[in-house]
């Protein structure tokens, strides 16, 4: 049996393993540490193929924190379920 991973830790884990943020906080917005456009479209074409969930990419630019994205991915797979 696997274990499923909540949504902010699996984003969390994300952006540690492809942006090298291991001291991400959940508030921190990613272009502050760097991240450009190109990357948060990277981003999210991982979270996406984890989840299998998808959402615009501009509702994610205008939130970009992985607490931000947590409630985008979060609502959207809600509406799914």
């Amino acid at each position: 049996m696997t274990e499923k991973i909540a949504i902010p830790d699996m984003i969390a884990l994300t952006c540690r393993d492809t942006l090298g943020f291991a001291d991400l906080r959940g508030d921190e917005d990613f272009f502050n540490r760097g991240a450009s456009s190109l990357t948060i479209v990277e981003l999210q074409i991982q979270i996406e193929t984890r989840l299998q969930v998808r959402v615009p990419t501009s509702k994610l630019m205008a939130a970009p924190t992985v607490d931000g994205w947590a409630g985008i991915y979060e609502a959207a797979a809600a509406e799914l379920a």
